[in-house]
């Protein structure tokens, strides 16, 4: 697993592989293929997971090993889990198609930077709002339909094992805050994020506020886990961000030295069409157990009950 499939979109150095691998002790390839190999071993026994194994390209698992800090027997349990939780949360992954997020990419974006954060490796993940004009065709629920389709685009292409997230409120209106207000969205988003793939988030950082942007961090951290809450920041200017993200790896549209946030946007927009994209989520659909095959008895308390819970969200 030496080399990953090429994207312009998406800059991994070999030397972006050697620090994340080594946080880990996974130095060595033939161990990780070695631990890659066992966990599919276990998949294929499990009558619940193996129908959709077929469809997870090694590299990913290989990604979750990393999410599971080098563990065999972590990442068993993660695999578990996005299978599962995947399949409680159609909602969030499921039935998707690039004719449902046309409005939404007029509306705004979310779009990774090519290049990571230099001092820790971290994917820096931007959302930015075009025009509150368009305030009819922006609903959150799409929104995190969308980043979760990215993350499976990623999921083969990116390396990372961590996330930053830059959230441009320029453009963002009192009317849009309103549609920000469903915490039950927001927290599902964040336990498929952190607790399933496993994503650990550095920070999130607000740049361009409005003079209410204590009311928007507010909303956003009812649905987080206290940890994550206390890594929100907002920032008064371009050169504080800096401080946190080098502005060589950030856009120009934040007194960075990247491409425009329009530029990026238009080429993932592009790239996402592909058939190799379509590809990789159509597979992701069946990322998911057939809970009529498994065994256990434990699953509800294995899964804090989380079913049913999530069977009486109201997510409109």
């Amino acid at each position: 697993m030496e080399g990953l499939p090429q994207n312009p979109l998406i800059v991994i150095t070999p030397e972006d592989i050697k620090k994340i691998r080594a946080q880990y002790d996974l130095n060595d390839v033939q161990r990780i293929n070695e631990s890659v190999s066992a966990v599919q071993e276990w998949a294929q026994k499990q009558e619940h997971l193996k129908g959709a194994l077929k469809y997870i390209h090694q590299g990913v698992l290989e990604r979750l090993l990393l999410f599971a800090k080098g563990s065999v027997e972590a990442t068993k349990k993660k695999l578990e889990k996005l299978l599962t939780y995947r399949n409680m949360m159609p909602d969030l992954c499921s039935g998707r198609s690039i004719k449902e997020f046309e409005k939404f990419s007029e509306f705004g974006t979310f779009v990774p930077l090519p290049k990571m954060c230099p001092t820790d490796q971290s994917r820096i993940m931007v959302t930015q709002v075009f025009s509150a004009d368009k305030l009819e065709d922006f609903n959150l629920l799409t929104y995190f339909r969308y980043c979760f389709l990215m993350g499976e685009i990623r999921l083969h292409y990116d390396y990372w094992n961590s996330e930053r997230y830059i959230i441009d409120l320029s453009n963002m209106s009192f009317g849009l805050l309103s549609k920000l207000v469903n915490p039950a969205v927001i927290k599902k988003a964040e336990i498929l994020c952190t607790e399933v793939y496993g994503t650990k988030i550095k920070g999130i950082h607000f740049v361009n506020a409005p003079s209410y942007v204590d009311k928007i961090v507010l909303v956003v951290k009812q649905g987080l886990k206290a940890k994550v809450a206390t890594r929100i920041y907002v920032h008064n200017s371009y050169a504080d961000l800096h401080k946190y993200i080098p502005k060589e790896i950030l856009p120009e549209d934040f007194d960075g030295d990247g491409p425009s946030l329009i530029k990026l946007a238009e080429q993932w927009k592009e790239m996402i069409k592909s058939d190799e994209s379509v590809k990789i989520f159509t597979n992701a659909e069946k990322w998911v157990s057939d809970e009529s095959k498994r065994t256990s008895s434990t699953f509800n308390e294995e899964y804090l009950g989380m079913p049913g819970s999530f069977r009486k969200l109201d997510l409109d």
